[in-house]
């Protein structure tokens, strides 16, 4: 039987410490927000100003990495049997902060108001920070629903497979959980016959999860959701050492009476979650947003 849940995509690159950095303690920093996107609804809003007050403080507390490329694109036209060549000089700068957020304590929304253009957000968080140095890693991943797809799917609806692309150049162990407007934490990865608590990642050798034409242990996935959208958050937990899953029980079914994965109350996976990121500082951690449709 599949189980039934939701993902996600995405490239990104991670940081691998050679030393360990003391935790700064994060009391209480109030930070104003002002969306400069017209569609952005209340909730989107109020997340970007929870997530910028965070990069805001790591600005102020960390260096930053600043870095630009320069493109130059080439086109050739004819006109009347004479051919010219235009450059467009393309710049794409970038920055990045030497530090990490660890833990969170408070995310509270102080203030959140919409002047008639933009929304006006004051939030105040707590928590943990730490600097980070070394060399980045390059992970790649990409959440498709067939094994001959190649490209990211920005939307999934309901009812569709759901397979997942996982590329590091070192070696490592990988876990992914999903959780969903119920505050339920289900975990994805390792696969629920798995009695190790991780999934194994292999260097350079680009791995497709959720299939058992792949892995016949595999435990496949649909996403499924009975309203006309769903928000879920998709965590991807990766590190170079070895780490377990969070304890959790038997998932149960779901409203179609089909098997959901292993879970655990939200609650309790921030806290297993944060006791690993303290552990391990090269544990790295992301957090996507997921919208299914019916």
């Amino acid at each position: 039987m599949k189980k039934h849940l939701l993902t996600f995509s995405l490239c990104i690159v991670l940081m691998m410490p050679a030393w360990s950095a003391k935790p700064i303690s994060v009391n209480g920093f109030v930070y104003d927000y002002l969306s400069n996107d017209r569609n952005e609804s209340q909730e989107q809003a109020e997340k970007h100003a929870v997530e910028r007050a965070k990069q805001k403080v790591l600005e102020e507390n960390f260096s930053i990495d600043v870095s630009s490329i320069v493109v130059t694109l080439d086109t050739e036209s004819e006109k009347n049997g004479t051919y010219s060549t235009n450059s467009d000089f393309y710049s794409l700068g970038g920055t990045s902060v030497r530090g990490e957020w660890v833990t969170t304590t408070e995310e509270k929304i102080l203030d959140s108001k919409h002047n008639g253009k933009y929304w006006e957000i004051k939030v105040r968080v707590s928590g943990t920070i730490r600097e980070k140095s070394g060399t980045p890693i390059d992970l790649r991943y990409a959440v498709i629903s067939q094994p001959s797809d190649r490209e990211t799917r920005p939307r999934f609806f309901d009812n569709e497979d759901l397979l997942l692309r996982f590329y590091s150049p070192v070696d490592g162990v990988l876990c992914v959980y999903l959780v969903d407007e119920s505050k339920t934490a289900y975990c994805l990865l390792p696969y629920s016959s798995d009695g190790k608590g991780y999934a194994p990642v292999k260097a350079n050798k680009e791995h497709l999860f959720f299939s058992k034409a792949v892995d016949p242990a595999a435990d496949e996935l649909v996403m499924t959701t009975n309203k006309e959208i769903e928000h879920n958050i998709l965590y991807i937990i990766f590190s170079p050492n070895t780490f377990t899953k969070a304890k959790d029980s038997k998932g149960g079914k779901n409203w179609r009476d089909q098997e959901l994965p292993r879970n655990l109350p939200f609650k309790d996976f921030m806290h297993w979650l944060a006791k690993n990121q303290t552990a391990d500082e090269q544990l790295v951690v992301r957090q996507e947003p997921i919208e299914i449709r019916k």
